[in-house]
């Protein structure tokens, strides 16, 4: 869409463009996380093109121009996409590029990196399968389009992660003025207007954690560069929510924890984004892992060396910690079969924010430690010793 006429500034580079010509539609999204913007998305729609460029400012700032064909029963049949580097802009050389061309129940991918050579695979979909770029939003809105052109209450349909190669199911609900999607078995509510355009989409119930807003149009290569001098400034947003570990030697015995780093962003957490009665993952992304090459005491239980996921049960009284024997999946895969114990975590108030969610290994002298979770304006801990 670099082509398109480029959208009036405003002073956050969010603009109104004027009222596009019938034979073409026009849009944008802005995404939020919390009070940080971590994408935005133009497209332009017709009858047989879906165009659009989007920016994403995690880990990097990129911006990405996609070109999709649109065949006369309104699906796709070819994705094209090229990302290049946010201080460029579209102007700069391209990083990654992906085409996905859509035949029956084949999805055919070719991946390119630079100047190396290109990747093919072959992806088994379900008719009318969605090629699914990150932190776009016009593809969902594709899904409702295609569910209402075909009259469909609810609707099946795959998505292409380029890259993938299985694709991800997702379950659309259509309903009067709404539709709800499935992301990962966690719905995100999608409000629509009278003809099937997405007005919000809001992911706060699922891991994505965004809520999204439609907009007439934005500057997306402007805000690229914008992003891009930002971030080479030393202002760059970074991962979302990055890995780290936190461990302590005890002697010769070592205990550490894994796990994802989310920030608060503004947002409520304990009874906010993370809700009170329903096991939380005590981090992001990928399972937090427990990893001990000795065995602990913890809470009055032996727990044996070995590598566990800590989960967290957090209540409006309190929370309790979760030792779990399984390990390596997902953060949205808990299985309370797999429960070694449950144990009663302590409560402190802290006097200073935490903005960042934070775990720490303490020792406190000997064999003895503590494992400490803080955020936003509380800290849960339990005392161990290592056997």
């Amino acid at each position: 869409m670099r082509r398109l006429t480029a959208a009036l500034a405003v002073p956050a580079l969010l603009a109104v463009a004027a009222a596009p010509a019938r034979s073409q539609e026009r849009g944008a999204f802005v995404v939020r996380l919390g009070n940080d913007t971590v994408a935005v998305e133009r497209f332009a729609r017709t009858d047989t093109r879906l165009e659009g460029d989007v920016v994403s400012r995690s880990p990097r700032t990129t911006i990405t121009h996609y070109v999709a064909t649109l065949g006369p029963t309104g699906r796709i049949t070819r994705y094209e996409a090229a990302t290049h580097a946010g201080a460029a802009g579209l102007d700069g050389p391209s990083m990654m590029s992906s085409v996905v061309t859509v035949v029956g129940d084949t999805a055919v991918v070719q991946l390119r990196r630079g100047t190396d050579s290109t990747v093919t695979m072959k992806v088994p979909v379900r008719p009318g399968a969605v090629p699914m770029p990150p932190l776009t939003f016009a593809f969902y809105e594709q899904m409702v389009r295609q569910a209402r052109r075909e009259k469909r209450d609810s609707m099946m349909v795959d998505m292409v992660f380029p890259g993938a190669r299985r694709p991800t199911t997702t379950t659309l609900v259509m309903r009067r003025d709404s539709a709800v999607i499935d992301l990962f078995g966690l719905p995100a509510m999608a409000r629509l207007d009278n003809i099937g355009r997405v007005l919000t989409f809001d992911g706060r119930q699922t891991t994505d954690k965004v809520l999204v807003e439609r907009l007439p149009d934005v500057n997306a290569d402007s805000l690229a560069r914008a992003f891009g001098a930002r971030e080479a400034a030393g202002g760059a947003l970074g991962q979302l929510s990055p890995r780290d570990t936190s461990h302590a030697m005890f002697g010769d015995a070592m205990v550490m924890v894994d796990y994802g780093r989310p920030h608060m962003r503004g947002r409520r957490v304990y009874g906010g984004i993370v809700p009170y009665g329903e096991v939380w993952r005590t981090g992001a992304n990928a399972a937090t892992q427990l990893i001990l090459d000795h065995p602990i005491t913890i809470g009055g239980t032996a727990v044996p060396a070995g590598t566990y996921t800590l989960w967290t049960l957090p209540t409006a009284n309190g929370a309790q910690l979760i030792i779990n024997k399984q390990h390596g999946q997902w953060g949205t895969e808990y299985h309370a079969d797999q429960d070694l114990v449950r144990l009663p975590l302590n409560r402190t108030a802290l006097s200073t924010p935490v903005e960042q969610f934070t775990i720490i290994v303490q020792p406190s002298g000997g064999s003895a430690g503590s494992l400490r979770l803080q955020w936003e304006n509380t800290e849960y801990s339990i005392p161990f010793t290592v056997q």
